[in-house]
């Protein structure tokens, strides 16, 4: 009976009922996917039943293979049509990884499988007899199979697209098929991440499995309606766990790779810039500094690097040795540094007066040049005899006016100056030029008009003034009484007094010399005690009073002779002193000369008091004055300063050589010495960093160091770099460029050197990351065509692509290598500064799927 009602069926009707079981099997996957993420339940379907169990017409089955086939097809297209366009994206995107990653899902996860009802064609309702069974589908009698419920609303649940699903005890399988040739790994990092990632446990449904009871329903009665935005939750999530990452190398362990290699530049470099207040580090550099011990032995890039070097701020005994014997180095360097300059240009090179003054200041520096230095003494002396001479004579013209005046005081300076330097150099015994200089001096001090000489006060009590011609007449008339007011005044130390009466009358009574002879003694006794005390340069009185001492001594005709002398040169000092305080401000170059001699004749605390401040005034006004100026006022206070003012006088001989050092340089730059010219520019800046002595010219020696740096080997140009990092007073833009090649230089031979290693191949690809991408951060700032910056960028980008493919391998491994997976993804996401944001997003997305945070 049943074979005559389905020859009763026309094709027709076949149709219709073999679509609508295909419909009510869609609703059944959809409910098989629900409950697959939920709790794996098995739901029983016709369709998996054994053959041998299955009643439905042989072309009803045929009809539901060919829909599900089609199915299959809209779904491969579907996938076709995503798949492109994920790469069409990709290749639009500015991320040069971007291509390595799939294109953002939906947040539904069921979204991108669903099809648009209307698509489906229009099925009329059924018309099924109730005595018979169609497909499953039961009349009101007790149902013999499952029992698929139509969706009153076919918008309510979207039909899954799938390939070719298995349908097998009720479950649902999703997984690929490994034999399928259509599958194609693209060697994205996140392939087969789209999901939720499948654990090693989860196993593939068998398709022989039997089904499940009848009775068993796929869903609770009970159960809310699912929101189909809402994304399926796995009841064994977990919390997202935390991935650790290697942290950046240590810069001790960096040096010690340097130290291994040989890389001692680097290892000193890299160290004093940022390990000076670790311990291992500043041991580290004691040690390699005693590659360096001798000073004459060491190129001028390495000299350069030790004068760069900081001092340790660590309280410790191994830093106090650090510090020392790095001190002591600088030291020996710039003595060896002033040697070369000495012998090589100024012997050879420089002026006499140059020769002159470094042969006086650093007599250890002769080194058998006696005979040139002899050669450059004469010339001196003979240029100076030519100018003082000239100068004198034109200051005993009372005519001159006070430019004239001026001018030729200036000369007699320049002359002092000249004979202080031959005097400096020359030998004790041979006094010559010091005689010159005193002379020089005396007259340049007479030249001097301070403020005129106080008068000597009218103090004689044996006049009296008369009311009618105001003319003065003797107190007494006899020679007793005036010796007894003389006494008095003896007695009562006012030597100055009994020096202006005796003087008037010793005339008439000769035998008042002895009394001006006595007086003249004391009071000339009584100065010199009062020049010594401390008052001679602050109270006022006492100034007043040796003033006029100095007036009664040298100006009284009645005062002996030799004690007029004596007065003369014991008042000389004082009263140059007194000469340098009063010129400080407008004259500090006289001052100081003035003072200085004063100083040397009397050596007193106020004397001493007076110099300083001449030396400071100098040294200051100094910094404002032109070249030659400057440098005469600087050998100047190389001697005025040096029994006085230590640091003052140091400074003079820094600032004199930074003028020499510059000029050299100068000179080297314009014969196309530009290594050796940035040394001496850069020793310039390092004597005398207050003034700039070099800046434009020390910026164009460079420049053209850099411009001609790419056509020498590699060796030479570390050499360069290593040299432009080091040198004091460049210009920021220039040496920016020059630190950021040096940096890449360094970074991608320290990248050669971690990729040769054989151990700890994760935590080395990650240390190879982080310079790397370092180093294109550097090459940006460093000055190179776009050419060679592309080059480092390639480098990273290389790095990159292979660390993604590698966390693509792990990512669907054992656990271990998922956490691998997770930490390079991790080290992409957080710590490469110039990664793409595309790439960064994705890499952040993957270590989520792959559980961790």
């Amino acid at each position: 009976m049943e074979e005559q009602q389905n020859e009763k069926m026309s094709p027709k009707a076949r149709w219709i009922i073999g679509g609508i079981v295909t419909i009510c099997l869609a609703v059944l996957i959809v409910v098989a996917i629900q409950l697959n993420k939920k709790q794996e339940p098995e739901v029983a379907t016709e369709a998996t039943q054994d053959k041998k169990e299955k009643t439905a017409d042989e072309q009803i089955g045929s009809d539901l293979e060919k829909a599900l086939s089609e199915l299959k097809k809209d779904k491969s297209s579907d996938d076709k049509k995503t798949a492109s366009k994920d790469k069409t994206t990709a290749t639009k995107s500015s991320d040069p990884f971007a291509y390595l990653f799939n294109p953002s899902k939906s947040d539904d996860p069921l979204t991108f499988l669903s099809i648009d009802p209307t698509d489906l064609p229009d099925v009329p309702e059924p018309v099924v007899s109730k005595t018979e069974d169609v497909a499953g589908v039961q009349d009101d009698k007790t149902p013999n199979g499952p029992v698929a419920v139509l969706p009153t609303d076919l918008n309510q649940t979207p039909l899954p697209d799938v390939d070719d699903p298995k349908l097998s005890g009720g479950s649902l399988d999703l997984g690929e098929d490994k034999n399928d040739d259509d599958t194609v790994s693209s060697g994205s990092p996140l392939d087969g991440i789209n999901g939720d990632p499948t654990t090693p446990d989860d196993k593939p449904t068998d398709p022989d499995d039997k089904p499940t009871d009848p009775d068993d329903k796929p869903t609770d009665p009970d159960d809310k309606p699912t929101d189909p935005d809402d994304k399926p939750t796995d009841p064994d999530d977990k919390p997202l766990e935390n991935v650790s990452i290697a942290l950046q190398e240590e810069t001790y362990d960096r040096l010690i790779s340097y130290k291994e290699q040989q890389q001692i530049y680097n290892a000193l470099y890299y160290g004093n810039k940022e390990g000076l207040k670790d311990q291992k580090v500043v041991t580290l550099l004691d040690e390699m500094l005693r590659n360096y011990n001798n000073a004459n032995d060491t190129d001028i890039t390495a000299r350069q690097l030790i004068q760069s070097l900081n001092q340790s701020q660590l309280n410790n005994e191994q830093a106090r040795v650090y510090n020392a014997q790095l001190t002591k180095l600088k030291e020996e360097i710039e003595k060896v540094t002033r040697e070369e300059y000495v012998d090589v240009y100024v012997i050879k090179e420089g002026s006499s007066k140059d020769q002159l003054y470094y042969a006086g200041t650093f007599k250890d520096l002769l080194n058998g040049n006696k005979d040139e230095l002899e050669k450059a003494k004469n010339s001196e002396m003979a240029l100076a005899d030519q100018k003082a001479n000239e100068a004198a004579e034109n200051l005993k013209n009372n005519k001159l006016d006070e430019l004239q005046r001026k001018a030729n005081q200036k000369a007699l300076i320049e002359a002092i100056n000249s004979y202080q330097l031959i005097a400096n150099y020359s030998t004790e015994a041979d006094n010559e030029a010091e005689a010159k200089r005193n002379e020089a001096l005396r007259i340049l001090s007479e030249s001097v008009e301070v403020s005129a000489e106080p008068e000597i006060e009218n103090n004689d009590t044996t006049k009296v003034e008369t009311d009618d011609d105001n003319k003065t007449e003797p107190k007494v008339d006899d020679q007793k009484e005036l010796k007894k007011s003389l006494d008095q005044l003896m007695e009562d130390g006012e030597y100055i007094q009994v020096l202006q009466q005796a003087s008037a009358y010793v005339e008439q009574y000769p035998e008042l010399e002895d009394t001006i002879k006595e007086a003249s003694e004391k009071l000339l006794e009584q100065s010199i005690k009062d020049m010594k005390s401390n008052n001679a340069y602050k109270d006022e009185d006492t100034k007043k009073y040796l003033s006029q001492s100095y007036a009664a001594l040298t100006g009284l005709s009645t005062v002996p002779s030799e004690i007029s002398e004596k007065a003369q040169d014991e008042f000389y000092g004082y009263r140059l002193v007194m000469q340098a305080e009063k010129l400080i401000d407008e004259d500090p170059t006289q001052a100081v000369i003035f003072a200085h001699e004063g100083y040397k004749r009397q050596e007193t605390i106020g004397a001493k008091g007076v110099l300083q401040k001449a030396n400071t005034a100098l040294s200051e006004k100094a910094v404002g004055m032109d070249p030659e100026q400057a440098e005469r006022a600087y050998e100047i206070l190389t001697v005025t300063a040096q029994d006085v003012n230590e640091d003052i006088a140091q400074t003079a001989v820094d600032r004199k050589t930074a003028y020499g050092y510059a000029a050299t340089g100068k000179d080297l730059h314009e014969k196309g010495n530009n290594q050796e010219a940035l040394v001496y520019f850069s020793e310039a800046n390092r004597l005398y960093p207050e003034k700039d002595l070099t800046s434009t010219i020390m910026k164009e020696t460079a420049q053209a160091l850099l411009d001609e740096v790419g056509t020498e080997d590699v060796t030479e140009q570390i050499k360069i770099y290593n040299l432009l990092v080091n040198v004091k007073g460049l210009d920021e833009s220039i040496k920016t460029q020059a630190e950021s090649r040096k940096t890449v230089i360094d970074i991608l031979d320290r990248v050669n050197t971690l990729e040769k290693q054989e151990q700890n191949v994760e935590e080395r690809t990650q240390q190879v990351f982080y310079y790397l991408d370092e180093a294109v951060g550097a090459a940006k700032n460093s000055g190179w065509s776009d050419e060679e910056k592309a080059k480092v960028q390639q480098r990273y980008d290389a790095h990159i692509s292979s660390m993604l493919e590698q966390a693509q391998t792990w990512s669907t491994g054992s656990e271990e290598e998922r956490k691998n997976a997770a930490v390079y993804y991790k080290v992409i996401a957080e710590k490469g500064t110039h990664v793409g944001e595309e790439t960064v997003a994705n890499a952040k997305e993957a270590l989520t799927e792959l559980g961790y945070k």
